[in-house]
C-alpha cells in the first residue's frame, strides 16, 4: 500500500510540472509579442493576474478539501486531487462528489477497533 501511495504522488506531481513547464514555455514563447500589447495600459495585465491568482487559490483550496475528505474515507487522496485539479470546468470536482458518495466513511459512533468478515476468503479482519 505504501508503494501504492508514493507512485500516486509521483504521478499527480509529475503531471503537475508537466503543466507548469508547459505554462513557461507558453509563456516564454508569448513574450517577444508582449511589448505591442503592453504600451498603452497595464491596467489589464493587473487584472488577468489577478483572475490567474485567485483561479489557482481556489484550486489549492479544493484540491486540499479532496485531500482530506478522500484520505478520510479510504479513497486514492492523490489520484482525485489529479482528476479534480486537471480535469476543466469543475467537472472532475462533480466527478468526486459523486464517487464519495459511494464511499462510507468512519464515523465517531462506530467503534473504530470492529472485525469484519473478508467477502473473498472468509479471514477476519481487525478495522
Amino acid at each position: 500500500m505504501n508503494n501504492r501511495m508514493r507512485l500516486e504522488k509521483f504521478i499527480f506531481w509529475a503531471f503537475t510540472a508537466i503543466v507548469v513547464l508547459g505554462f513557461g514555455a507558453l509563456s516564454f514563447a508569448m513574450a517577444p509579442y508582449m511589448d505591442d500589447a503592453c504600451e498603452d495600459d497595464f491596467v489589464w495585465v493587473f487584472v488577468i493576474l489577478g483572475l490567474a491568482v485567485l483561479f489557482i487559490a481556489l484550486n489549492a483550496l479544493i484540491a486540499v478539501f479532496i485531500y482530506k475528505d478522500a484520505s478520510k474515507r479510504n479513497m486514492n487522496a492523490w489520484l482525485w486531487m489529479l482528476a479534480v485539479i486537471y480535469i476543466p470546468n469543475f467537472i472532475g470536482l462533480l466527478f468526486y462528489l459523486f464517487a464519495r458518495r459511494q464511499h462510507h466513511s468512519l464515523s465517531e459512533t462506530e467503534p473504530r477497533n470492529k472485525t469484519k468478515q473478508c467477502p473473498h476468503c472468509g479471514k477476519l479482519i481487525q478495522s
